[in-house]
């Protein structure tokens, strides 16, 4: 068996290396032995030294036209893994993560499933009291809702057999909310089963201080319902239209509320 890990980037210059450093030590057992993975980053074509870097690090390095579900797809066209897990270029897998699913995915009836979540917040970033019991308080909702519905946002860390991805045709081409589209085939895929892994993979915090803390929560919030309700995706972009899906990198020393 071997995991084919797919990294989607756009201007990750800042973060890729790290992301595919701690991609390796998640493939690695306790006794120092390595588990077969690739390591695949596909690239929105950015216009920094994401690509430099990553041709360093990676196994091998691709690019499409930027688009998450259509850097996604390309991805797993140039996999040859078994299982394929799709990686932010701002998360950071723990220490074991791949054993994990490899472990998880010798049972038969498991065909995915993801990760739970902490946010990564820069150091240089100063937090009040209250933001991070907000932060605490509201990373523990997701985190038992992800366990309870076993609904993966993509900076869950999705995994999946890849023979049951190309059945189910991939990622839409959805400009937000591929992954719950995705998941949500998933789950209605036979009967056989999603999984949650009870690790936390580490995510970039850094929307989070762009658009102010609850402001991000809610704006999240109100996609997520209004898509589940049946918004189209091009009225949904019209609505969001100054939130992107592409996270910038700040100069902020101080969240906002």
């Amino acid at each position: 068996m071997v995991i084919s890990v797919i990294i989607i980037t756009l201007n990750e210059a800042h973060n890729i290396e790290s992301t595919i450093i701690n991609a390796r030590l998640a493939a690695k057992w306790s006794s120092g032995r390595t588990f077969p993975i690739e390591i695949i980053i596909s690239d929105g074509n950015s216009i920094d030294d994401t690509v430099n870097i990553a041709e360093k690090f990676a196994d091998k390095v691709i690019t499409s036209s930027p688009g998450r579900f259509r850097q996604l797809n390309e991805g797993v066209k140039h996999a040859k893994g078994d299982i394929v897990v799709f990686l932010h270029g701002d998360t950071l897998l723990p220490k074991g993560a791949l054993i994990k699913i490899y472990n998880v995915m010798k049972d038969s009836n498991i065909i995915g499933g993801g990760f739970e979540k902490s946010w990564n917040w820069n150091p240089n970033i100063k937090r009040s009291s209250f933001i991070k019991f907000l932060n605490y308080v509201w990373e523990s909702f997701d985190n038992w809702l992800v366990r309870l519905f076993k609904t993966f946002p993509g900076d869950n860390v999705i995994f999946v057999r890849r023979n049951i991805f190309n059945e189910l045709n991939g990622y839409k081409p959805l400009w937000i909310c591929e992954d719950f589209d995705f998941i949500r085939r998933l789950k209605a895929y036979g009967k056989k089963k999603i999984y949650c892994i009870q690790l936390q993979v580490l995510t970039s915090a850094r929307r989070l201080v762009n658009y102010g803390f609850l402001k991000t929560k809610f704006i999240w919030c109100f996609i997520y319902w209004f898509w589940r309700l049946g918004m189209s995706p091009e009225r949904l972009r019209v609505r969001f239209k100054k939130y992107s899906t592409v996270p910038e990198n700040h100069n902020r020393s101080s969240i906002r509320i």
